[in-house]
């Protein structure tokens, strides 16, 4: 059994348009951390119908990109939209009969085939601020062609208000893309899962936390930072 066309299409919606606020508070407006990928995938899996696999997404995701900074010219991986996008994937297929009592397995198949749209969402925000920028030019030749002061405010404001369209339009059409793709795949890699693994699922999604941690520690030198993380990843494996 399978989600029908109808269910996909209007899951994908909701949690596209609606969580897409969510992802205007990275950047745009507020900043309440309420673009953050705990409280994102939640959100998410709560629009989708199961909040509980959206918050285990979330946790995976924080900690997987503790290391990503938005310094200086670097733009970051969006993870908001990558938990957004996994949440509401993994809520959805929850549902299903045959994924009952499977919630690492489901979790952990959906964030592997949602990370591979890393660098989308970092050409997505990229394209967002080119945009923006532009908007900036654009607002200045506005006011100096012969709007007159008491229509200056009205200009800005609207151009401001275009702005945020920006990010939120293009936060709600990246997340049903990456969404989209994550149901149809993610059935896929779970037909394809091992049995012998799927006992283990739980330890391996703390590989995502070590992720973070390693990245953490960049300042070590590269072997030493592949040892750390074998290391820790063997020890989660194997001891926990």
């Amino acid at each position: 059994m399978g989600l029908d066309f109808s269910s996909i299409i209007w899951l994908t919606a909701k949690v596209s348009l609606i969580g897409a606020f969510c992802a205007l508070d990275r950047t745009a407006f507020l900043q309440m951390m309420l673009s953050r990928p705990l409280v994102a995938a939640t959100v998410a899996g709560a629009l989708a119908g199961n909040w509980e696999i959206g918050l285990l997404i979330g946790v995976m995701l924080e900690l997987c990109f503790l290391s990503e900074m938005p310094v200086g010219t670097t733009i970051p991986t969006d993870d908001t939209l990558l938990a957004l996008a996994a949440g509401g994937a993994g809520a959805a297929l929850s549902g299903l009969p045959q994924y009952v009592n499977q919630t690492s397995t489901l979790a952990l198949v959906v964030l592997v085939s949602t990370l591979p749209w890393s660098a989308f969402t970092r050409k997505v925000d990229g394209w967002v601020r080119v945009r923006n920028a532009q908007l900036i030019d654009e607002v200045e030749t506005a006011l100096l062609i012969g709007h007159r002061l008491d229509g200056s405010e009205r200009v800005a404001i609207n151009f401001h208000l275009h702005g945020l369209l920006n990010f939120y339009g293009a936060a709600a059409v990246a997340v049903a893309l990456m969404m989209l793709s994550s149901l149809l795949v993610a059935p896929l890699l779970l037909f394809l899962v091992p049995d012998w693994i799927r006992p283990v699922t739980d330890r391996l999604l703390f590989i995502f936390p070590v992720i973070g941690i390693t990245g953490l520690l960049s300042n070590m030198n590269h072997k030493r930072q592949l040892a750390v993380f074998a290391g820790v990843a063997a020890g989660l494996l194997f001891f926990i």
